[in-house]
């Protein structure tokens, strides 16, 4: 079952093509990798396929509403977590879940519910109480996934979410994406770590506006000639004539 669907999806701002008539298909609870260096068009992508860019032309689905005329409906059955910390700070943990719960729609049973399965999995519970402006970088970034998925959305944006993390913390972030992987939920992730990169099922790389490679990291390396996908990405990479989105 595809979670998201494009066909020659498109965007244009004036005469510049941000992205050129991408098309492909992400199934559920498939980690789907979007790559592509800073200009390539993924950003303009991804906020297409979330609800909040309307394409120029071409076709998508997201979770099977249309991205022209039910973005809103998009929006509700999506998580999305930003490479900038999205979490208010100045309320505590448990302000936070409490607050994007109710956002998302969960009623006072389910936010109850879903703050302690938070707080335990997270090992968080001595800090419910404590200003996330108080955290480490890493439990910040942990809280703000599990917040993204606490509606159990059929699929979540991540938009380099282990920016700026040591490698141990990235690693036990991962192991959270493969948990809800397992439990049906798609995962459309894009990132500057390329080693991160051979931990999806598939991956796409953007290049100019177009997707120039699609398939999983073992199909890339051996069509490319590369031991890594970072060998694949700077060969891909190389080829791009534009410098910036």
């Amino acid at each position: 079952m595809m979670t998201i669907e494009a066909e020659n999806l498109t965007k244009r701002f004036g005469d510049f093509i941000a992205v050129d008539s991408i098309s492909f298909g992400v199934e559920r609870g498939e980690i789907f990798g979007f790559l592509g260096a800073n200009g390539a068009g993924k950003s303009t992508a991804m906020r297409m396929l979330c609800g909040l860019l309307t394409p120029t032309s071409g076709r998508a689905k997201v979770a099977g509403f249309d991205v022209y005329t039910q973005s809103e409906q998009i929006k509700r059955n999506i998580g999305y977590m930003s490479q900038k910390f999205s979490l208010y700070g100045d309320l505590t943990v448990g302000e936070n879940i409490k607050f994007w719960g109710g956002l998302y729609g969960l009623s006072y049973s389910e936010i109850r519910a879903r703050k302690s399965e938070i707080m335990d999995v997270l090992g968080m519970g001595s800090l419910e109480n404590s200003f996330v402006n108080s955290l480490p970088l890493g439990w910040k970034q942990k809280l703000s996934f599990s917040i993204s998925i606490i509606h159990n959305p059929q699929i979540v944006f991540l938009d380099e979410p282990t920016g700026g993390v040591d490698p141990l913390v990235r690693r036990k972030f991962w192991e959270m994406i493969f948990d809800a992987s397992r439990r049906g939920i798609t995962v459309f992730v894009t990132t500057h770590y390329l080693d991160e990169a051979e931990y999806c099922d598939r991956v796409s790389v953007m290049v100019d506006g177009k997707i120039r490679a699609m398939g999983s990291p073992s199909e890339l390396k051996r069509k490319f000639s590369q031991e890594k996908m970072e060998g694949v990405f700077k060969v891909l990479a190389r080829t791009a004539k534009r410098k910036s989105d």
